[in-house]
Formats: C-alpha cells, structure tokens, sequence
C-alpha cells in the first residue's frame, strides 16, 4: 500500500473543503470569506473541540471570523452531517464527520474520535421495535474511553 504524499494530503483536504462548500452553496447558504476561512479551519482541527475552544484557536491563530458567522456555521455543518456532537465530560463538543450514518468512539485523554461505520445496533433496534411497537427513526451510539497512547502514557506517568 502506498503513502500519501504532503502535497497529495493536502489536494486530498482542499478537495474536501470545496466538497463542503459546494454542498452549502447547492443547500443556498452564501460562500462568504469567513465561511470558507471557518470550514476550511474546522475541517483540519484533530480531534473534537468544543465552540470555546474554537473561538479561542481562531483568535491564537488571528483568524478573523464573527461570532455569530462560527456558531451559524457549526450549527449548519452539524445539521449537514459534517460534525457530530459529542460528549467531552460534562459538556457538548464536535466532531469532525462525513455524512450519513456511524457511530464514535471517543478517547476520553486526549479527545481522539474513532468513526465505526458499522452498527452494532441493527439487531437490538429490531428487537427493541417487536418487543415495543416503536418505529425507531434513529440513534446514537458514542463509546468513550482511553486510545492506546492515552494508556501508554498513564502506565508510564
């Protein structure tokens, strides 16, 4: 198997941001400067982050984005299916996601998040439906606990 290049990675994430934003233009919503400087910025964060943080990176790293254009945006790229929120403790956080269905398992240390595109869910749902009379529309499954580095580093402290 092949690595990729930094130039190809690169071209890689370029293309994924014009993916974004020609999804947000087709759904109508104007490609504003900011816009295209936040998504283009959200979609390289590692990790989840919460909107603080993110106010926070955006002002470290002089980015100059409203308020109000950061929460519009990650409101609209959750209801895209671009992040997922997640749980960081006791408060909400994001991640970043491509579209459609899957589940996260997220490092409670260092905030990493693992896509499973698979659902260990379908046979309980089913169930769940028979045994209830429920029609389930949806669900969400969100595992946390500690990525291999996390442990390696608690044994090691």
């Amino acid at each position: 198997m092949r690595e990729t290049t930094g130039r190809e990675q690169a071209l890689s994430e370029e293309a994924e941001v014009a993916g974004v934003l020609a999804d947000l233009a087709d759904q109508g919503y104007a490609i504003t400067g900011q816009r295209r400087a936040l998504v283009s910025y959200v979609l390289a964060l590692p990790g989840c982050f919460t909107s603080s943080q993110l106010l926070s990176s955006l002002h470290s790293d002089r980015i100059h984005v409203g308020r109000a254009t950061v929460f519009r945006t990650l409101e609209l790229l959750e209801r895209l299916g671009y992040l997922s929120r997640v749980a960081e403790g006791e408060r909400s956080a994001y991640a970043v996601c491509k579209p459609g269905h899957h589940h996260h398992l997220v490092c409670s240390g260092c905030g990493q998040v693992l896509h499973l595109a698979d659902c260990p869910m379908s046979d309980l749902l089913a169930q769940l439906e028979q045994r209830t009379g429920y029609r389930i529309e949806r669900h969400q499954l969100e595992i946390a606990g500690l990525c291999p580095e996390c442990q390696q580093s608690e044994v090691q402290s």
